[in-house]
């Protein structure tokens, strides 16, 4: 019967390295027994209680506010004003005498307020909040797919580290053997105290290596326990991952229509858009309703001295001369907004390099493990004739050990392209924003990052938003902006003729630090390296 290596050499390392029955809080218990933990699980508590992303989620629904804080002005405003004042003065009259005036007097108001037209201030400004919020939900989606990815890393890094640490003492147990058949050898006259060196050598290497490697296996441990939020215990062989594109064009089509940094990008840009248009409203007209009622005793704390008063008015109020700060936002909000539109290129040029890498990792990943494995096969067949001609007096120790080490490599060399090559997959699909918990398992109940929105914007609503919002969106200026600056093309692009081939030497040995200079002082900061004068 033919048996896979690879599965034999996972087994082995769960054996060796998975924890005592109720030493991990994080693992569940069937009938008695350690239970082991699937990948599926590891995401379920990472996605439900992971710091990082909950603070994500934190940080959106405080953007959803912002929604809310934007449309306030649709909404009436309305607020009491209770005054209870006292005053006292003394002034000289005709006698030539003091004379002392009091005053006492008491008043409550109700105030209210409420705008009928921004000119569109207001729908640019819930615009830009709207779309900010939809930047804050991809920036949500990024996080949660590199909080998997790091789940994904984690659990195939332990689960490599077992497998190098199992690899790493059959290593060393195999070598103990060699050197204990070398040694009884010499006793005999057949080997010399060289080819005991030789592999005592050897075996105090793999002896060091096996200590890096578990060292390394706790590392991982660790990692897995801070993202997961739990030990690991023993890991089951992780599930094909899905989602995954069959070709790496589809991967950069893939890109363009779902990145979650691309798309956070195209998000931020639209509230650059918004807010240009809110900085050109700044110049249209605000009319407002305000009216007040209320009851006030100019001259005593007496209610029945208290009489009605009201007040009502319309206004009008708009800009003339503001100094040219109206205009100097609007160069800035499309400055920005420029801005805005080249980091969506860049985000995108991110994008499409790192899922190129990652493509080229798992393929590269999986020739490796290819070959590892067949290498792992030819070995052990090797070594196995070998180890048997040196019992028969026919190899030499040297060729013994130099056939193990050849195992050793190639049984690393199999096992890290393994871990490498799912690594690879899983960042592919983060990258792509594909690996969300709902596409792992489907039984991982998802965060839904729109109920938020839904109700602040319930809790907030105002009688005359459905009437004022369409007004006050059909006022919005235009938010066009002009392309940015473009440098032309360069006429000549040669190199200018270096002074010198290579930096000379001596090298430097002592830096030229003295003491401290006195302070020169701040300067005109009107002076013509800011103004830009020549």
């Amino acid at each position: 019967m033919n048996v896979d290596p690879r599965r034999l050499l996972l087994l082995a390392a769960l054996m060796w390295c998975a924890p005592a029955a109720g030493q991990d809080a994080g693992t569940s218990y069937v009938e008695g027994r350690l239970a082991p933990e699937t990948l599926g699980q590891a995401i379920a508590d990472a996605y439900r209680s992971n710091p990082a992303l909950e603070g994500q989620r934190a940080q959106l629904r405080a953007l959803d506010e912002q929604i809310v804080q934007a449309g306030s002005p649709y909404r009436l405003n309305a607020g009491i004003n209770m005054a209870l004042q006292y005053r006292s003065q003394e002034q000289r009259n005709l006698l030539d005498r003091f004379d002392t005036q009091r005053a006492r007097n008491m008043g409550a108001t109700l105030t209210v307020s409420q705008i009928l037209l921004n000119g569109g201030r207001t729908a640019a400004q819930v615009s830009a909040a709207e779309a900010s919020v939809l930047a804050g939900r991809e920036r949500l989606r990024e996080v949660e797919n590199a909080i998997l990815f790091e789940v994904v890393d984690a659990y195939v890094s332990v689960r490599r580290d077992q497998a190098l640490v199992a690899i790493q003492q059959r290593s060393l147990e195999s070598y103990g053997r060699q050197l204990e058949q070398a040694i009884a050898r010499e006793r005999g006259g057949d080997l010399t105290r060289i080819e005991i060196a030789q592999a005592r050598a050897q075996r105090e290497i793999v002896r060091a290596q096996l200590s890096q490697a578990v060292a390394n296996l706790q590392s991982s441990r660790g990692r897995f326990a801070a993202v997961v939020g739990h030990n690991p215990g023993p890991l089951m062989i992780p599930p094909t991952l899905p989602g995954l594109p069959t070709t790496l064009d589809g991967a950069y089509a893939i890109v363009e229509q779902e990145s979650p940094s691309l798309w956070q990008a195209i998000m931020a840009t639209r509230a650059g858009d918004a807010r240009i248009a809110a900085q050109r409203a700044e110049r249209a007209p605000v009319v407002a309703l305000t009216g007040s009622y209320g009851y006030s005793s100019p001259y005593s704390y007496q209610l029945r001295d208290a009489g009605p008063a009201a007040t009502g008015a319309v206004t009008l109020t708009m800009p003339l001369l503001t100094g040219g700060v109206i205009g100097s936002r609007v160069r800035a909000a499309i400055a920005e907004r420029q801005q805005l539109g080249f980091e969506v290129e860049s985000a995108r040029r991110a994008a499409l390099v790192t899922a190129q890498s990652a493509w080229n990792q798992a393929v590269a990943s999986g020739e490796q493990m290819d070959a590892g494995r067949i290498a792992t096969g030819a070995a052990q067949d090797a070594l196995t004739g070998v180890q048997r001609g040196f019992s028969e007096g026919l190899r030499s120790n040297f060729e013994v050990l130099d056939s193990e080490q050849r195992l050793l490599t190639a049984q690393l060399v199999e096992t890290n392209a393994t871990y490498a090559a799912y690594a690879a997959e899983a960042r592919l699909l983060a990258t792509l924003g594909r690996l969300q918990a709902a596409a792992i398992d489907r039984a991982v109940p998802a965060y839904d990052p729109a109920r938020n929105t839904r109700q602040v914007r319930a809790q907030t609503f105002g009688p005359f938003d459905p009437l004022l919002a369409p007004i006050d969106r059909a006022q919005v200026p235009s938010a066009a902006a002009p392309a940015a600056p473009v440098l032309p093309v360069a006429g000549d692009a040669r190199i200018r003729p270096a002074a010198l081939a290579a930096v000379p030497g001596p090298t430097g040995r002592a830096v030229p630090i003295g003491p401290r200079l006195p302070d020169p002082g701040v300067g005109d900061l009107s002076d013509e390296r800011v103004t830009g004068g020549g």
